[in-house]
């Protein structure tokens, strides 16, 4: 993992795709903690943050909060949580439905935002939007942005009863809404390698 000594996390490969990813070894498999009841895509995800942040082909993965899906080492460090959804549900008769949604666990959002006075480390999300076409997922754009500014834009949480997360506390949110409160548009998502909100 590249050490980073800058106040912003380093992205060694912002060209990085979903599809790339998963036409590697191991795609669409899950590992780890929730693998039972896991999406492959997920850890895709999850397989792409590690690459777009580490030059190298190894999976880094150091911590063992479940909340903490990749880990930037440095003088100042970044916990990644990372999250995904598909850009539009289908309906039952395979037509557009509403905008996919990303779930966020309020108890690990909770542990995202902590921060000691004398900790060296950073919070962010990383945010994968992608189509499904013939069964294969296609990126249509991701984002890196740090916990407290995803803060901001979240509310209405609500109790949920979760086969492996228990009754908990989540908020789902479009990625469309998600973008607009954060002052990104539809245009720029799809066009950029990454939208990186942390040094904004």
């Amino acid at each position: 993992m590249t050490e980073n000594c800058s106040p912003t996390p380093t992205v060694v490969n912002p060209e990085m795709k979903l599809e790339d990813v998963r036409a590697g070894a191991k795609a669409n498999t899950c590992e780890g903690r929730g693998r039972s009841t896991a999406s492959g895509r997920g850890y895709n995800a999850e397989r792409l943050a590690n690459f777009v942040f580490d030059e190298s082909d190894i999976i880094f993965r150091c911590s063992i909060e479940p909340h903490i899906d990749a880990f930037v080492s440095g003088e100042i460090s970044y916990d990644i949580e990372v999250k995904s959804c598909v850009t539009r549900y289908q309906t039952s008769s395979k037509k557009l439905g509403r905008y996919g949604q990303f779930r966020i666990w309020k108890p690990h959002h909770d542990e995202l935002l902590y921060n000691t006075p004398y900790s060296s480390t950073e919070s962010i999300y990383f945010f994968v939007v992608y189509s499904v076409v013939g069964g294969i997922e296609k990126e249509v754009g991701k984002l890196i942005a740090p916990a407290e500014m995803v803060d901001d834009a979240l509310d209405n949480w609500i109790l949920e009863d979760h086969v492996t997360m228990g009754k908990q506390k989540t908020r789902q949110i479009s990625w469309h809404l998600l973008l607009k409160r954060l002052g990104v548009s539809t245009e720029r998502f799809k066009d950029e390698h990454i939208i990186d909100l942390t040094d904004e």
